[in-house]
């Protein structure tokens, strides 16, 4: 298991302080600020911990309302506003400083046996990940500085491009806004399913926007765009292990007005389909790489 990997299991869940108020913090304190995918799996953590163990998240829809200084802790406030028979939901307000940040809504069920009514989607055809470039081999083939740091600060994910991402593509090509990458934690987690959902809800936030830059690469040349979430939603279709190869399928729905849509598919090594995301955000005008 590798370090990012290790803390990411020791970190992810907050501190109880209360019945239903926690504490956190960021794991990268030297970041700009508090990376959007680990708020949502550590409030989805904290919701988590107020349901009875045979209850997973089944959906789940976090506004990103502040930016989040890494620095100092984060309160999480748990409010139970359903506990049916089969059903928990709940809703939890990130606090930091006495100023809200984000707010997560949070979904869970009780586990039931396949039936014979199912389907879903195929997954695409696409190379094995173990013919594909891990991180660290693009990395060493880059000429130009990167503009994404999360992928490698502290980074507990091991991520395979299909074909090269934005950042590592120096003919700068605009393409069709669809992407696919293959994604595991990167090292083994513990047999706990809602830490399996919690890594899902980091990893699902570290990539996705880029796929709404790809038309738009030529004319953006080695120049970055920024970029701000304002949502991210998830729904857990089956069961699931974020350790193992996972395909992550991406597709830029919609970009106007420096408002963008994109939307994700999961598939497991299987081809099975076992959840989907969307994200929202706003993009700012292009800026030279400092």
């Amino acid at each position: 298991m590798s370090s990012a990997v290790t803390q990411f299991t020791q970190e992810v869940e907050p501190t109880r302080l209360k019945s239903d108020l926690f504490e956190g913090k960021s794991p990268d304190p030297g970041a700009p600020r508090v990376f959007g995918g680990w708020l949502v799996a550590q409030a989805l953590a904290a919701a988590g911990a107020t349901v009875d163990a045979d209850r997973l998240p089944h959906s789940l829809h976090t506004s990103f309302l502040r930016p989040a200084e890494p620095t100092l802790p984060l309160t999480y406030d748990v409010t139970r506003t359903l506990q049916g028979r089969t059903l928990s939901h709940r809703q939890v307000d990130v606090v930091q400083a006495g100023k809200l940040v984000v707010h997560l809504v949070a979904s869970f069920r009780v586990a039931r046996p396949e039936t014979v009514f199912g389907h879903g989607p195929g997954a695409p055809d696409v190379p094995a990940p173990e013919t594909l470039p891990t991180l660290e081999q693009r990395l060493a083939g880059l000429t130009r500085p990167l503009t994404r740091p999360q992928l490698v600060r502290r980074n507990p994910v091991d991520i395979r491009y299909v074909e090269p991402p934005t950042w590592a593509d120096e003919t700068s090509a605009a393409r069709p806004p669809h992407n696919a990458l293959w994604c595991r934690a990167d090292g083994e987690l513990p047999d706990r399913p809602l830490l399996h959902a919690c890594a899902i809800a980091y990893a699902t936030d570290l990539t996705i926007l880029d796929t709404l830059v790809l038309p738009h690469a030529s004319a953006l040349g080695r120049r970055w765009i920024p970029r701000s979430s304002l949502d991210h939603g998830i729904r857990f279709h089956r069961p699931f292990r974020a350790d193992r190869w996972w395909l992550y399928e991406q597709e830029g729905t919609t970009m106007h007005g420096g408002h963008g849509t994109v939307h994700g598919r999961l598939f497991d090594e299987s081809g099975s389909l076992f959840a989907t995301v969307s994200q929202e955000a706003l993009f700012g005008e292009p800026i030279e790489h400092r």
